[in-house]
């Protein structure tokens, strides 16, 4: 990795660290589910711009 990537990878911890404490207050019954459903969501759109984008075989 890049020294660029490493950085982006330390501001996204960052972020994540300042946000996800207020969050997990803020509505604790369903935020399991949210995090699972942005999750699936992100693997599904990750995997078909890797299938079908510019770089897919």
């Amino acid at each position: 990795m890049s020294e660029t990537e490493w950085m982006s990878l330390v501001a996204l911890l960052m972020v994540a660290i300042l946000v996800v404490p207020a969050a997990l207050r803020r509505n604790r019954g369903v935020v399991l589910r949210n995090a699972a459903l942005w999750l699936a969501l992100i693997v599904v759109l990750v995997w078909a711009y890797d299938r079908f984008g510019p770089f897919g075989n």
